[in-house]
């Protein structure tokens, strides 16, 4: 054997274990596909026929995906992977859209919905953000993507509401540095039935003239505001297990008691992959 005969087997007893693995990745995707072909018919026999978003178990799934992952492949890279997995999945329940808030980038919302929400399902766009609270809220089972700005151009929010479209999800729900489809935004759909507790609650306030006191200093963020010469308006996130009574004390607290106070949604809070897979390296190295 010559020494170039020897590094050339190397390189095809590599490339046929890429094949095999390849194959087994097939294999176990088509083996998905007919768990969910279960739950599907399972669902339809007791009765339910909306498509069913889950984003707590979505959440669930990328934290486990932190916990695992090693190696160079870019963690956002598998997440976009993982992700156009579950949305064709969620596709075998019944068909949906995605409409854009169009008072945003457009170039950066189709960015943002690709990346979560995969190349398959129907983006539209039916105006501002207010015009996709009341388009999700009118539909069957479509979601909404809209743009988280400091400084809002309509006070959106204000059209959610329990019986109507409420914010399920926010995206990045990994947080890097000049990571991809990394545009600040909230993902609204329909009521979801029997959702999990989420860890941040999202509660629409408004206040008559101006703003007073340190809201910053409560342990409150403020998401969006809308402001007039009327009042303020603001989207507030607080921790999940707060209600709005407990988010009314706070304010009150911190010198800003609101006029209206009403939950309009929530979501699994991201995670900082950057500190996370940082951390988890630096305990790696004290356990050797």
């Amino acid at each position: 054997m010559t020494n170039d005969q020897a590094p050339s087997s190397a390189l095809d007893a590599l490339r046929q274990r890429i094949d095999a693995i390849d194959a087994e990745l097939h294999r176990l995707l088509m083996e998905r596909v007919r768990v969910i072909d279960g739950i599907v018919a399972a669902k339809r026999a007791s009765g339910a026929d909306a498509v069913m978003f889950r984003p707590d178990r979505e959440a669930d799934m990328m934290r486990r995906l932190v916990e695992r992952h090693s190696g160079t492949l870019p963690l956002t890279t598998v997440e976009h992977i993982w992700r156009e997995i579950i949305t064709s999945c969620t596709r075998l329940q019944g068909d949906f859209a995605v409409h854009l808030d169009g008072g945003a980038d457009i170039a950066d919302m189709r960015d943002l919905a690709r990346y979560y929400f995969g190349f398959s399902v129907e983006m539209e766009s039916p105006g501002d953000a207010a015009d996709v609270v009341g388009t999700v809220a009118a539909s069957h089972s479509d979601l909404g993507i809209i743009s988280l700005a400091e400084r809002a151009e309509v006070p959106w929010w204000r059209g959610l509401g329990v019986d109507g479209a409420q914010i399920i999800a926010r995206l990045p729900f990994f947080v890097a540095h000049d990571r991809p489809a990394d545009l600040d935004a909230v993902v609204i759909s329909r009521p979801i039935p029997d959702a999990a507790t989420v860890d941040t609650a999202v509660f629409d306030a408004r206040w008559t003239g101006i703003l007073p006191g340190n809201l910053m200093n409560s342990g409150l963020e403020v998401l969006s505001f809308f402001r007039t010469a009327e009042g303020v308006d603001a989207l507030l996130a607080a921790s999940g297990d707060l209600s709005e009574g407990d988010v009314l004390a706070l304010c009150a607290a911190a010198g800003a008691e609101p006029d209206v106070i009403r939950y309009v949604g929530g979501y699994a809070s991201p995670i900082d992959i950057e500190t996370d897979l940082d951390n988890d390296e630096e305990f790696g190295a004290e356990a050797e």
